[in-house]
């Protein structure tokens, strides 16, 4: 009965120790989450594979915790590695809120300026030759401005080119009082 029991446990021990590794190697800190959150939970995540009699040297617990940040403290994982340090667990979760409080800086500068629009005020153009999205398209040919034909008669002075209301002679008379105007026609 004793060799059954032990049998029973070894196993459920196994199980428990392969669930509590595949959790500890597969955590990993999402962006814009809590540093301490992460290190709570990483630490839980090791203090389990500890009772099951498994222990994490410190080097491969910094190398987890490291690999384990999100992408925002690359430069933070690089700078460490560079210098070399041999930081013990709590030294290096100080660290990381100190970088964290950085971090989440430089992010909230980065959200204002993608947000901030610089639209101006006043009517809104539609005849430009953007379309919303800012990119340029090719502008609608001109229509041909409405005028008189060179070989239109004018009826004032039988000149060619021009109508009465823009003809030279018509506008001199009727400036000087000669003509009265009679509306718009030509």
């Amino acid at each position: 009965m004793m060799k059954e029991l032990k049998t029973i446990f070894e196993t459920h021990a196994a199980v428990e120790c392969y669930e509590a590794s595949k959790h500890f190697f597969s955590c990993m800190m999402e962006e814009g989450s809590s540093v301490s959150e992460h290190m709570l939970a990483m630490s839980g995540h090791a203090k389990k594979l500890s009772d099951l009699g498994i222990v994490i040297p410190n080097k491969l617990g910094i190398n987890r915790v490291l690999q384990s940040l999100p992408p925002s403290y690359k430069n933070f994982v690089m700078n460490y590695n560079m210098q070399n340090m041999n930081k013990e667990l709590p030294e290096l979760f100080s660290m990381l809120k100190s970088a964290e409080v950085e971090i989440k800086k430089e992010n909230q500068v980065l959200m204002v300026n993608k947000t901030t629009s610089f639209k101006k005020q006043g009517k809104p153009n539609n005849k430009g030759n953007f379309k919303k999205g800012g990119k340029k398209v090719v502008a609608p040919p001109e229509k041909p401005k409405a005028g008189p034909k060179p070989d239109t008669v004018c009826y004032y002075c039988q000149g060619k080119g021009h109508w009465k209301r823009n003809c030279p002679k018509y506008l001199a008379d009727l400036k000087s009082g000669h003509v009265k105007k009679k509306g718009t026609a030509e």
